[in-house]
């Protein structure tokens, strides 16, 4: 039986959701090492240091975890985007920075890469709501950085014969394509991500 100071039940709101993010988190670092399939919910409670029963008090199983730990991921991106957004520098810098933050963040947190293939079938599967979150976030943040480059003079969208949806598109589009064939390590695609920044950004420069 577990410890009462683990039981939901006792916690206030806060710790409750504090005890949520310390066993999504753990759950990050597991999908990251092992992929979905190997990492059990007895794995996941010894990385998160906390009795088994203790995950059953706050997820029905490993797909619950799994949403969880993509919910984490998205909130820890958006507020690097949103830092990306409140800075001042070139477009073409900024434009860069907010790849790293969002893409960048994304595949340094599932590590080398080794099971992205593994956990983008599971995101599809079973979290294409959190998915689609993630995805937003970014969408949200290229726009105010297109709206912001537009009213200081630094952009001219009209340039180029696609919307700015279609533009943001191409950018995730790219982002994703960026890592295809051998996983490239971390520092790698953070090259090509800037090398696709420049690239975007040159389009709508005037």
């Amino acid at each position: 039986m577990p410890d009462r100071s683990e039981s939901s039940a006792a916690l206030p709101v806060d710790d409750a959701s504090a005890r949520v993010d310390q066993i999504a988190d753990a759950a990050l670092r597991l999908f990251a090492r092992y992929g979905y399939k190997r990492s059990s919910m007895d794995d996941i409670a010894r990385e998160a240091g906390l009795a088994k029963a203790t995950l059953y008090l706050h997820f029905k199983g490993k797909d619950d975890v799994f949403r969880a730990m993509l919910r984490l991921l998205a909130r820890r991106v958006e507020a690097r985007c949103r830092e990306v957004v409140a800075t001042e520098a070139p477009f073409a810098e900024r434009l860069g920075a907010l790849l790293l933050a969002h893409h960048g963040q994304i595949y340094a947190s599932f590590g080398t890469g080794e099971h992205l293939v593994e956990l983008k079938a599971v995101m599809a599967a079973v979290a294409a709501d959190e998915l689609q979150i993630i995805e937003q976030i970014f969408a949200d943040s290229a726009r105010i950085l297109l709206q912001q480059a537009k009213k200081s003079g630094e952009t001219a969208p009209s340039r180029i014969p696609v919307g700015a949806d279609e533009w943001i598109a191409g950018l995730m589009f790219a982002s994703i394509g960026a890592k295809m064939g051998s996983a490239p390590s971390c520092d790698v695609y953070a090259d090509r991500l800037k090398a696709i920044a420049a690239v975007f950004a040159a389009a709508v420069t005037p």
